[in-house]
């Protein structure tokens, strides 16, 4: 089997189409384990 460029032509546009709406969702997931994650050590800190 020979695998040519436009077999991958829909999973090219699947994988952007994704990715433009994971990445920001993945990104904020993130954000919020890391203050979770920061948040006491600030307070700990400073009491």
């Amino acid at each position: 089997m020979t695998l040519t460029a436009g077999m991958f032509t829909g999973l090219t546009e699947t994988i952007t189409t994704n990715l433009g709406v994971l990445l920001p969702v993945g990104l904020t997931i993130m954000g919020i384990m890391v203050a979770v994650s920061l948040i006491p050590r600030i307070v700990y800190k400073f009491l």
